[in-house]
Formats: structure tokens, C-alpha cells, sequence
């Protein structure tokens, strides 16, 4: 237990001093202004503090306890020659853990060292214990909004972020593009390779989204194969859609597999002058998104396996 002692007379220091270390405790340093106690304070980084009320300079020693608690939790004890309400009502506003009137005994110095000791490890348990408290809140709420096997927001997470997304869409007049993304062959990789390599294309689904879209758009898994975003556009969603499928091809050119990361994408724009929900949103872009599928050969290769091939 290091002490820093901040007292102008001399002769009390001196003998303060030589009470603490008999009593068993180590002397981090001495000041004798306010000033002094406060750099000091900061530089040593004591435990504890015992500090003279009536310091001559320019702050007091209630002063200098009050700026060292801005900066740091240092317990203190506050000495003073002072009996009225008033030094007292401002020493106990700084919340000090002791409080002795000189001049006092050995035992009473002893036993208000223990007692602040004691009082700031409680305080120090507490702090921690409500800390770790916050930490698992902040853990398990982030967890139920999060997909485990992709990292993405989940289906509640896109719709708790997406909803604020909206009225500040509206209320700021730009424009936001919500687009509905479906994984496909997705059940044919399961049944032929395993659900283990399907929750591989889910995952690298998942970072092509992440490598197309930016980190202040919201993106998540709603289930399944199907992916949904919500992101700032221009004017339309064309350029996304081409980054979308720039990283896919960059996916697919950059790993040996036994399968194609492919997906179709429905999009639509939000009009900020109605007040659609993204439930009407979705089933706008899920639609679009039928509509290319329809639009497209009929027959999607999610890959070559034996010299056979997956169709969606």
C-alpha cells in the first residue's frame, strides 16, 4: 500500500511520515500545494492519499481532491484543523473515504487507512462486478441479433437497424435501395456435398456481401439461403448489383471447389414519400428478384460433380 501525504507544515509531515511507516505502509511521495499533490497524484499513482484540507497556495486540498477524482479513483483521506459545517459540507461533496480533525492518535490515523482501504477495493469490486454485468448484456444482446454461422446481422437484427434506417431516410430525403439476395442451389449442394459445404457457400455468400457493401449498410441472413440488404444508392441499385457480382466472380476464381457461388438478386428503391414498411420493401425486392430468375435460362449451374450438374 503506497500513500502520498499532502501536508504544508513540516513538522506535520515529518511526523505523519514517520507514523505511516511504523504503522507498515510505503511513502509514494510528499507535496505541500495542491498544485504539487495533483501532478504528483497523477505520476506515482499511489493508493492512497492523506491529504491536508488547509493548503496554502493556489487550490486547497478539498480542491486538489476533487480535480485528482476527475482524473483518477485514488481513495482519500482528508486531515484538518477545521470543525465547522461548512469546510466539512465541501470536503464531503469530493467524497472522500475519511475524514480526521487534528490532531489525532496513531490508532485513529491506523484505523481510517484500513477503513478507506477497504471501502475503495469494495468500490473497485463493485465497479468491476457491473462492468462485467454490462459486458455479458452488451454480449447477449449482440448475440441475438447476430446470424452465427455467417457473422451477418439476423432476421431481428435487420429489422431493429432497418426500421431507424428508414425514418431517417425519410426525414433526411436520400435514397435507399433494399435488396433481396437468394443463394441458389444452395438444397442441391447440401444433398449432394453436405450441409458442412453448404454452410461454407452460405459464409462465402456472406463475404461477398460484406466486400460489396458498405460497413454503414445493414446487411444480414433473414434464414435459409436468403440474404437481404439495405444501402445508400445514387439513383438506382445497378452499381451494387455489378459489385456484387465482381466479388462472386472474384470468389470464384480464387478458390478450387466443387461448386459455383451463384445467387439472384431482387431490388427496389425506397420511396421516401410513402410510408412503406420493409415488410412491403422485401416482398417488393423478393418479387423483382423471381423476376430474374424467370428472365434467366431456366437452368443455373451451381457447379460440376462427376459430370453432372446442380439446377436450381
Amino acid at each position: 500500500m503506497s500513500i502520498l501525504v499532502v501536508e504544508d507544515e513540516g513538522i506535520v509531515a515529518q511526523d505523519l511520515l514517520e507514523t505511516i511507516s511504523r504503522l507498515g505502509y510505503q511513502i509514494a511521495g510528499v507535496a505541500s500545494e495542491g498544485v504539487q499533490a495533483v501532478y504528483m497524484a497523477e505520476e506515482l499513482q499511489p493508493q492512497l492519499i492523506i491529504m491536508d484540507v488547509g493548503l496554502r497556495g493556489e487550490i486547497d486540498g478539498i480542491q486538489a481532491a476533487q480535480m485528482i477524482q476527475e482524473r483518477a479513483h485514488v481513495p482519500v483521506i482528508f486531515l484538518t484543523g477545521h470543525r465547522d459545517r461548512e469546510t466539512l459540507e465541501r470536503a464531503v461533496r469530493t467524497g472522500p473515504l475519511g475524514y480526521l480533525v487534528k490532531p489525532f492518535q496513531e490508532v485513529e490515523l491506523r484505523c481510517s487507512i484500513e477503513v478507506a482501504i477497504h471501502k475503495h477495493r469494495a468500490e473497485i469490486a463493485t465497479r468491476e462486478r457491473e462492468e462485467a454485468l454490462r459486458r455479458n448484456a452488451d454480449l447477449l444482446t449482440s448475440l441475438s441479433l447476430v446470424d452465427e454461422l455467417t457473422q451477418l446481422r439476423n432476421r431481428r437484427g435487420f429489422f431493429e437497424l432497418a426500421e431507424q434506417a428508414l425514418k431517417i431516410a425519410r426525414r433526411e430525403r436520400y435514397v435507399l435501395g433494399l435488396f433481396f439476395i437468394d443463394l441458389n442451389g444452395l438444397k442441391q449442394i447440401n444433398d449432394q456435398l453436405g450441409h458442412l459445404i453448404g454452410d461454407q457457400a452460405l459464409r462465402e455468400t456472406a463475404d461477398a456481401l460484406r466486400g460489396t457493401f458498405r460497413e454503414a449498410d445493414i446487411v444480414a441472413r433473414l434464414g435459409g439461403d436468403e440474404f437481404v440488404a439495405l444501402a445508400h444508392v445514387q439513383s438506382d441499385t445497378s452499381v451494387l448489383r455489378e459489385r456484387l457480382r465482381e466479388q462472386l466472380g472474384l470468389l470464384n476464381a480464387s478458390q478450387n471447389r466443387p461448386y459455383t457461388l451463384d445467387v439472384s438478386i431482387g431490388t427496389t428503391l425506397v420511396n421516401v414519400a410513402c410510408d412503406e414498411s420493409i415488410e412491403d420493401l422485401i416482398a417488393r425486392a423478393d418479387a423483382d428478384m423471381y423476376e430474374e430468375k424467370r428472365a434467366s435460362s431456366g437452368v443455373r449451374y451451381v457447379g460440376d460433380l462427376d459430370g453432372s450438374q446442380f439446377h436450381r
